[in-house]
């Protein structure tokens, strides 16, 4: 279970963003690896940044507060969270220098897979929109789908290269990864340096490229996986299946399955509630009795009381969604409509008179009218 990001930084979900920024500091100093050689404090420092990163940001954080540490995983995808996150910003104004530039920089792409001497190669993540009935997302199912992705190579393992292929290298960057570019400007002589587009930032290139896959390290292929959908998913979920994506030698992409829910013909659902309408006759409404009513486990007969009026809601409770976070289900509430008749035949004409007759007769008996 994913923990929570409230405790990992130590503070209430009241919390201002002056005492979010105040415990991440604390954290951040204590446990970079630069300042704390044991191997957790890196762990730890991981889990500071990612904390921070969503509960600094006002959407992030009404996000995470709406859904929860799970909920939120399966929407936020870490390339998602950290997006447009600059920590070496965000640490100069804090006051913390932790040397980016001089080998700090090397740190946190260890640590976030953002490696700054070289350009990452990571797969990139895909979508996937998969529609559900009402009973499958109340109880939650399994479904098999077919995905096109990009697959590492089997021939060449990923790395491009043919097999028995030498590596040397690259004569572009000279085995740096880098390349420096010198540009005259109004303000003088300007030099840059960016990645080596031959190598990739690698510094190395091979002899020959793999036959199979033209050198690119992967191929497109099908593939049939099977996908665990829990119950009581609400619709534009995104469930993270970690490294299904698309090949990359840094790293394969995420795949998201989108939950999209089917209306359906009886029932109406409200967060972990469904509700349905179920039409009786007059008679029944009067007298009461036993009555059938739809749920998501089939039909169910239940006793309704005598003198029923339109509209009253009976509740049945654990009748509706199971709850995908804590125990137990929401309920299922069944509207009673009455059903009046649209033809009558004149010994029921007569009846219902009768019965008008006697009620007015009893009204006036007990004062009523």
């Amino acid at each position: 279970m994913a923990r929570d990001y409230y405790e990992i930084l130590g503070v209430s979900r009241n919390a201002s963003p002056e005492e979010i920024k105040k415990a991440y500091r604390e954290l951040a100093l204590k446990f970079h690896p630069d300042r704390n050689p044991d191997k957790k404090a890196t762990e730890i420092f991981k889990e500071a940044n990612e904390a921070y990163a969503v509960l600094s940001d006002p959407e992030k954080r009404r996000q995470y507060d709406a859904y929860g540490p799970a909920g939120f995983g399966q929407r936020y995808s870490e390339e998602e969270i950290f997006r447009n996150f600059n920590f070496e910003q965000i640490f100069k104004d804090m006051g913390i220098n932790f040397g980016f530039g001089q080998g700090g920089d090397e740190i946190f792409g260890s640590i976030f897979g953002q490696g700054m001497g070289r350009q990452r190669d990571v797969g990139q993540s895909i979508l996937y929109k998969m529609d559900l009935s009402l009973n499958e997302i109340a109880k939650g199912t399994q479904k098999e789908i077919q995905i096109r992705h990009l697959k590492r190579c089997e021939r060449c393992g990923g790395g491009g290269a043919e097999p028995g292929s030498k590596m040397g290298k690259c004569s572009a960057c000279n085995g740096s990864g880098r390349v420096a570019r010198t540009t005259n400007t109004f303000f003088g002589r300007m030099q840059t340096v960016t990645v080596c587009e031959r190598c990739g930032g690698k510094g190395k290139t091979y002899e020959k490229r793999c036959k199979q896959c033209n050198g690119k390290g992967g191929a497109i292929a099908s593939e049939r996986i099977m996908v665990t959908i829990p119950a009581g998913v609400s619709e534009g979920m995104r469930l993270r299946l970690d490294g299904m994506g698309d090949y990359g030698a840094d790293g394969n992409g995420d795949l998201f399955v989108e939950v999209h829910e089917l209306k359906h013909d009886q029932f109406r659902r409200e967060g972990d509630d469904v509700y349905v309408h179920v039409r009786i006759p007059f008679y029944t409404a009067i007298l009461g009795g036993r009555i059938t009513v739809p749920t998501l486990d089939g039909d169910k007969e239940i006793t309704l009381e005598a003198a029923t009026q339109q509209g009253k809601e009976i509740t049945l409770r654990g009748g509706g969604i199971r709850r995908l976070r804590g125990a137990g289900s929401g309920d299922e509430i069944v509207t009673v409509d009455i059903d009046l008749p649209k033809v009558l035949s004149q010994e029921q004409r007569d009846l219902i008179e009768k019965f008008r007759q006697s009620d007015q007769i009893g009204k006036k008996k007990f004062g009523f009218i």
